[in-house]
């Protein structure tokens, strides 16, 4: 008997199924591609290469290059953001080990692929109108992605007045010292992180003696 079930054919998938795939395998191409080559060097051919389709197919889902890697960043946050919240730990911490583990987990988001290839393309956008709008869009709602881990997470303190400048400035602090590292310093840039952490705990805390 498990010899018969063991040998039953898997059920194919559907069409739906098999769009959605070929969609995420050329969206991770893409950020693949941003991340090794850089913007400059990121054509569709050489993407659809990478994800086993044909450019013609990148086309049909992806009309304009754009679109297509803007869409690459928005996707990959997605994930890693599901991932983010897979791992969320026990309430057993208590809150400000929680916030500590948060905010690690977003300092590493911008220590890796995501941030990576946001950083190709925002110097891209300085001079291609159309890369500018379709980045504006995403990079709006990855930050509100990441407000809403911290409203899950923290909802009285999240929904205190000062709340939304705080996140502001926490994302700003990152993509900063983010920007730094890229240059070649992990070791200064991990010290300087340490001290702007426990500045923002600390700012953080004061929301919470505000409530």
């Amino acid at each position: 008997m498990a010899r018969q079930a063991a040998s039953e054919p898997k059920p194919r998938r559907t069409q739906a199924e098999r769009r959605a795939a070929t969609r995420s395998a050329l969206l991770d191409a893409a950020i693949a591609c941003l991340v090794e080559e850089g913007y400059a060097n990121l054509t569709t051919r050489k993407v659809a290469e990478r994800a086993g389709v044909s450019q013609g197919a990148q086309m049909h889902y992806f009309p304009t290059r754009a679109q297509f890697v803007a869409e690459s960043v928005r996707h990959l946050a997605t994930k890693l953001a599901g991932e983010i919240r897979e791992q969320i730990p026990p309430d057993t911490g208590g809150p400000q080990r929680r916030l500590e583990w948060l905010l690690d987990k977003i300092w590493a988001l911008h220590n890796g692929p995501v941030f990576m290839a946001t950083m190709e393309l925002w110097v891209a956008a300085r001079t291609d109108p159309e890369l500018r709008d379709s980045l504006r869009d995403v990079t709006r709602d990855v930050t509100r992605m990441i407000a809403e881990e911290g409203m899950d997470l923290f909802p009285d303190v999240m929904s205190t007045p000062g709340a939304p400048a705080l996140l502001d400035t926490t994302l700003a602090a990152m993509r900063g010292l983010a920007m730094l590292a890229a240059l070649g310093n992990p070791r200064d840039v991990g010290r300087r992180w340490r001290t702007t952490r426990s500045h923002l705990l600390a700012l953080y805390a004061q929301l919470d003696h505000m409530r």
